[in-house]
């Protein structure tokens, strides 16, 4: 079983509020899609085979449910179903989600993503808008070195018709669906794996190496025009849009296709530029067809989802899982006459924003003051009967040593101004 520590959970949580944050600034409203689907709702667009990626089960009704393994389909579910809502609507969620996946490296069977929308607009102002939120989600991480790397699946589409002399469905997505798996498999093993499926190794060698076309946006766009290819519009419109709200760190990359079913345009994924072996921390893209599964074929879709336990590897592989924390200050009793007092100080700090630690098992003063260094207290406050009797109390510098007497009347003002 995986448990999060608090360590862990901490990150999880600064994650979290550096993404509502920057969700906000964009006008994106945060909602949370029910954890446990139809099965029918899970299958809509990745079809029956998805049960062998995720968890299922019949309720005591005999209804086949199952476990969400991603927020997408339950965001546009919600959509679907709402013809009030106005569009375009911005939504996004911050949860955790199960996939039956053999456990890896930054990969788990329980674990979290975060998740933005936008739901009702064909623009491809749209798809910049939220590749923008992206760097922006990671810029406010402090991950300063991440680069976007987006495709197009109809250019890739178009490709592959032409040199493939097919428009075998299930073929061009088999071939896309190799191309996904350029960066986890050897391209024998894709070759091999895909001669079964009925492409050639020729044609498979030629799908690869045009998925290796990765560069500026300008030299990316000049080469896929000498190819002859004319679905080139969104990209060229998109990277133009990305340029005016400044965005630098963007390259065109052929084999960036997703390798969820329902996206249907353009694509990006994410990465750290210094720790590639984490892999993608965040992917997504325009996905038109999939309202289109729950009887809204007007309702366009362009989203992103981040895994935030990737995040989490890539922060700490920079030094930057641990936040800054409030000092902290020890409240310590020289006997236990004064258990009381020193509860209704502690009592008293907290309710003044300021974080607190005292001992709730009766240890004596010299276990307390042990207690108090091995939490890194900034200061230990000692309530001892003499200095107490003159409404003072002892506070220690455990950074220094020092000890002074300060009135209690003023531990408060002095604590906020100086902690």
């Amino acid at each position: 079983m995986r448990d999060l520590e608090p360590e862990d959970f901490e990150l999880l949580e600064r994650i979290r509020s550096n993404f509502i944050e920057v969700t906000k600034i964009f006008g994106f409203k945060l909602m949370e899609p029910s954890p446990i689907e139809l099965l029918s709702t899970l299958e809509a667009k990745s079809g029956p085979a998805i049960s062998n990626e995720i968890y299922y089960f019949k309720d005591k009704a005999g209804r086949e449910l199952g476990l969400r393994f991603d927020l997408t389909v339950g965001l546009t579910r919600f959509v679907a179903s709402r013809r009030d809502l106005q569009l375009p609507i911005k939504l996004c969620s911050f949860s955790s989600m199960w996939r039956y996946d053999e456990p890896q490296f930054g990969r788990y069977r329980w674990f979290y993503q975060w998740d933005a929308e936008i739901f009702g607009s064909k623009s491809i102002e749209a798809d910049a808008e939220i590749i923008e939120l992206t760097n922006m989600i990671f810029d406010k991480l402090g991950l300063k070195n991440c680069i976007i790397e987006i495709g197009d699946r109809k250019v890739v589409e178009e490709y592959v018709r032409r040199e493939m002399k097919t428009n075998d469905e299930r073929l061009i997505l088999d071939a896309l669906r190799a191309l996904d798996k350029v960066k986890k498999k050897t391209i024998q093993q894709i070759i091999d794996e895909y001669a079964d499926k009925g492409i050639n190794e020729s044609i498979m060698s030629k799908i690869i190496e045009f998925g290796n076309l990765r560069g500026k946006p300008d030299d990316i766009i000049n080469s896929l025009k000498e190819q002859g290819l004319q679905n080139l519009d969104n990209l060229i419109r998109l990277t133009e849009s990305l340029d005016t709200r400044g965005m630098k760190n963007v390259l065109l990359s052929m084999g960036i296709v997703r390798g969820l079913d329902y996206y249907d345009g353009i694509v990006f994924e994410v990465f750290d530029e210094k720790n590639t072996d984490i892999g993608a921390l965040a992917g997504g893209g325009r996905f038109d067809s999939l309202p289109a599964v729950f009887d809204r074929p007007d309702l366009a879709a362009t989203g992103v989802a981040g895994g935030v336990e990737r995040i989490a590897i890539a922060l700490s592989k920079m030094g930057k899982a641990k936040s800054e924390e409030l000092s902290l200050i020890y409240v310590a009793y020289a006997n236990k006459d004064f258990i009381k007092p020193a509860t209704r100080l502690a009592s008293e700090l907290r309710k003044n924003g300021i974080r607190v630690e005292y001992d709730l098992s009766g240890k004596n003063l010299k276990k307390q003051m042990e207690v108090a260094s091995s939490l890194n207290a900034k200061y230990v406050l000692i309530l001892a009967p003499r200095e107490y009797s003159q409404k003072k109390i002892v506070a220690k510098n455990m950074i220094n040593g020092t000890e002074v007497q300060i009135r209690i009347d003023d531990i408060v003002s002095l604590l906020k101004a100086n902690v």
